[in-house]
């Protein structure tokens, strides 16, 4: 038999659906699984014949499974509630059943929206950090610091790659336009600071006895220019979080 097996990923999952039934999925609105939080476990041909064997075995009943499941390169938990399972067959064609308490429903599934074998997981449970208060938003990028007004701020975990976990940062520099976003492989060192006396200023960075020679005192992406605002806000007696 030839299958594909999706497990949730936990770092993705914002409404807490990993091990739940699939009458929770629907009571949370989801008609069926959302795909964009699945990534494939597995994929291959198995020597069993039946979705109750499949579990079986890729549950990890005992040690035989185990060698087994590492013999064919299983990268997932032991199969539990939740996870789905493709079942080709001969043709070609394709049927999805999601693991429920009791049995095996079969299930209508997206699973070109699934991500491939997450290389970077991290196991942390979905994370979302919001702020809504006007202010400015400083963070390092591939180009250096940089600083923009903002009244909303969020950073959450996010799709980076087919393979790979990241952090999306969406700002909203004010009302009436539509929010900016960048996203990171690693999470961002992320400064709110209140907008007492605007942007932190120039010469923070750039020091010097000429107007017309700009020094930096650190190189472009070393993460000592946010320090720099740190201190700054310190300094001035200015509130600040880091997200």
């Amino acid at each position: 038999m030839k299958i594909t097996i999706y497990q949730i990923i936990p770092e993705l999952d914002q409404h807490r659906l990993m091990f739940m039934p699939l009458s929770y999925f629907q009571k949370a609105g989801y008609p069926s699984p959302p795909a964009e939080i699945y990534e494939s476990v597995f994929y291959g041909e198995t020597e069993v014949t039946t979705l109750e064997e499949i579990y079986r075995i890729f549950n990890r009943k005992d040690e035989a499974d185990t060698r087994y499941l590492e013999k064919i390169g299983f990268t997932g938990h032991s199969m539990s509630v939740s996870d789905i399972v493709e079942v080709q067959d001969s043709s070609g064609e394709s049927r999805f059943y999601f693991c429920d308490t009791f049995g095996f429903p079969q299930i209508s599934f997206q699973k070109e929206r699934t991500m491939l074998p997450v290389q970077n997981h991290d196991y942390i449970s979905y994370e979302q950090v919001s702020r809504s208060k006007s202010g400015y938003l400083a963070y390092m990028d591939n180009s250096g610091i940089s600083i923009h007004p903002c009244i909303q701020v969020q950073l959450q975990r996010c799709k980076y790659s087919q393979c790979q976990l990241g952090y999306r940062l969406r700002y909203r520099e004010k009302e009436g336009i539509p929010a900016r976003q960048r996203e990171f492989l690693e999470r961002p060192v992320v400064l709110l600071f209140e907008d007492t006396l605007g942007p932190a200023p120039e010469n923070l960075w750039y020091p010097s006895p000429k107007p017309s020679v700009w020094i930096s005192r650190h190189p472009a992406h070393s993460p000592l220019n946010l320090k720099l605002v740190e201190e700054w806000c310190q300094s001035q007696n200015i509130t600040y979080e880091y997200l």
